[in-house]
């Protein structure tokens, strides 16, 4: 009751309700004053359905819905049946409450998320001063303190090593290292000791602005059924109206029945045939489908996204960052002395690219310290790094050395470093890209149920094939440049097949915005996040396998609520024609139909 009675509309629900309540006591009381207390419920009551029907009207130049039955009380009064239009506006105003709520309801993640972000931030100014300023007035390149058990106001780069808590915007429970250079997000929490960072974003450019904006627009879209159910309301409305009076005209002068008992009839059928059901039959299960989705960490934009995931035929997938970690780690590695690793490591702790820090966190227990050698490591960007006559790097990088131990020739399905010394190789290491623990489940899943798993990927066909072989993925395109990609979905789609694709990367934001269903992983490049119709803020691939479900119940429960909505109409006019219907039942099995399918989508905001 509380959550209804803080809106304006809920006060003047409760009002109407007590002013029909008390009518109804006076009518049995066989008291006059009854009919007052019926009027002040149909002001309180209609009054606010009136005025949204009325400025609806205005802007589109459309009959609403809601137009039906608001005439059939004004018709009801007319004839003297004052009571049976209170009851039907107070019925009629209860599920819209109950709408209203619901839309509340799925909003609900969004305000949260919209009261985590601070206000102010401390700055870091020049002479060690910290100064307290709005983020408004905050500029990129601004170094932030943030104390321990503060929330991050700005994206930035963090300055030493932090630990940071991310379960507003990814849900992972457990702290995340930052080590300095790396991504902090606003809306997360400094769970360590003070540290700090370089603002890198705007308030407005944020990855927490992005996910609240994302929520926002969602929040208003429609998706295609719910459009087309929304286009038919004038031709609908019109249509009915013509019946009603066709119908009135009929009982009067086929029948011989009086006015008032003709038009009572025909205000019966003006109630029974408004399509408040039907019209309600998605919209509230979309909005709990999507808060529900978002506070699992899975943000859908819009709700035609929901829609295709439920028809998802074929879903393509990236490879590295997707159904792999994008980290690598030493699969196999041989050196013809041994003695020679604490060189190598401490050559690649000079070294930039990530693999170095794969190499240097298999080999974190053997002690390099600080070599005696003065001779500097260089890097040849692309090839390797080289210090002295000791080369680590790729084959083309070492093809002029000797090769005794035929290292060259070495197969492998991942990449391969190979190591020389003198002019002769020496040894190479292997390193492989970590499988996601939760791939092999989604992909197994996704086929039983009949959806099949393709993967477009840039890599080598041997490491793609390497790893669609560990997955069970039966149809692999390696080597695939972005249009490549593009051009292998469009195929799929002339097949008359709803296509998804997962990815992170820039080179999958083209076939992100041309699929039927783009899903971007949430560590994944802005672009990409911005093509997709999906994000998976935690990069966890359970959360594809939890939207497929979740679409398939939007699916159901949408169908039913339509099924039901529409027979539910049909019975009430059949039932009015035969002449066995009232009014009062009229009003009471119309709305309970309305509500029933509201309540219906309501089941989705806790995923059931």
């Amino acid at each position: 009751m509380k959550a209804i009675v803080k809106t304006q509309r809920g006060i003047f629900f409760l009002l109407g309700s007590i002013s029909l309540g008390v009518g109804l006591v006076l009518e049995g009381l066989e008291q006059g004053w009854s009919v007052g207390f019926f009027c002040l419920a149909i002001v309180f009551l209609g009054g606010p359905i009136s005025q949204d029907v009325i400025k609806e009207m205005l802007e589109t130049g459309d009959f609403q819905v809601d137009l039906l039955m608001i005439l059939s009380a004004l018709g009801a009064v007319s004839i003297g049946y004052v009571s049976e239009a209170a009851i039907l506006l107070f019925i009629f105003a209860a599920s819209e409450v109950l709408e209203d709520y619901v839309y509340r309801k799925s909003m609900k993640t969004m305000e949260t998320l919209m009261t985590q972000v601070p206000q102010q931030a401390s700055v870091l100014m020049e002479d060690g001063q910290v100064e307290l300023r709005a983020i408004d007035n905050i500029c990129i390149g601004d170094i932030l303190v943030v104390a321990k058990g503060e929330q991050i106001a700005l994206d930035g780069q963090a300055q030493e090593p932090m630990q940071v808590d991310e379960s507003l915007l990814t849900g992972e429970s457990l702290p995340v290292t930052k080590e300095s250079g790396d991504t902090v997000f606003a809306g997360t929490m400094n769970v360590g000791d003070t540290a700090s960072y370089r603002v890198v974003k705007d308030s407005s450019d944020s990855r927490y602005a992005q996910i609240v904006s994302l929520i926002q627009t969602a929040s208003t879209s429609q998706s295609k059924r719910d459009e087309r159910i929304h286009q038919l309301q004038k031709k609908y409305v019109i249509l009915v109206l013509v019946g009603v009076l066709v119908f009135i005209l009929g009982l009067m002068y086929g029948q011989g029945q009086s006015f008032v008992e003709a038009f009572y009839r025909g205000m019966i059928l003006l109630t029974v045939a408004s399509p408040c059901a039907l019209i309600a039959s998605i919209t509230p299960a979309m909005l709990s489908a999507m808060s529900f989705s978002a506070k699992q960490g899975i943000l859908i934009k819009n709700g035609q996204a929901l829609e295709n995931m439920m028809h998802l035929s074929v879903l393509c997938t990236d490879k590295t960052g997707t159904v792999t970690t994008g980290e690598f780690r030493i699969n196999d590695y041989q050196l013809d002395n041994p003695e020679l690793l604490p060189l190598l490591l401490y050559m690649e702790s000079r070294s930039s690219h990530p693999l170095a820090t794969s190499i240097l966190s298999y080999f974190k227990d053997v002690a390099y310290g600080a070599l005696a050698e003065t001779q500097p490591v260089k890097e040849c960007v692309g090839h390797g790094i080289q210090m002295g006559d000791v080369l680590i790097g790729n084959q083309q990088f070492v093809q002029s050395c000797v090769d005794p131990h035929h290292y060259l020739d070495k197969k492998s399905y991942g990449t391969l470093l190979f190591v020389a010394q003198a002019g002769r190789i020496v040894g190479y290491i292997e390193l492989v890209d970590t499988i996601r623990d939760e791939a092999e489940g989604l992909i197994a899943s996704l086929k039983e149920a009949g959806v099949g798993v393709v993967m477009l990927t840039g890599d080598r066909a041997e490491t793609a094939q390497f790893v669609a072989d560990k997955l069970q993925i039966e149809t692999v395109h390696a080597q695939c440049l972005p249009e490549d990609k593009v051009a292998y979905l469009q195929q799929y789609a002339r097949q008359d097949k709803v296509v998804g694709m997962i990815g992170d990367g820039l080179n999958d934001a083209p076939i992100l915005a041309h699929a039927a269903v783009g899903i971007a992983m949430g560590g994944g490049t802005d672009v990409a996040l911005e093509m997709s119709d999906v994000i998976i803020i935690h990069n966890s691939l359970t959360k594809v396998g939890l939207l497929y479900q979740l679409s398939r119940k939007y699916g159901r429960i949408t169908r039913w609520n339509i099924a039901f909505s529409i027979s539910v109409i049909l019975v009430l006019i059949l039932l009015n024609v035969m002449g066995i219907l009232d009014l009062t039942e009229g009003v009471f099995f119309h709305e309970m139909s309305t509500i029933l399918v509201i309540l219906n989508g309501l089941r989705l905001l806790k995923g059931t």
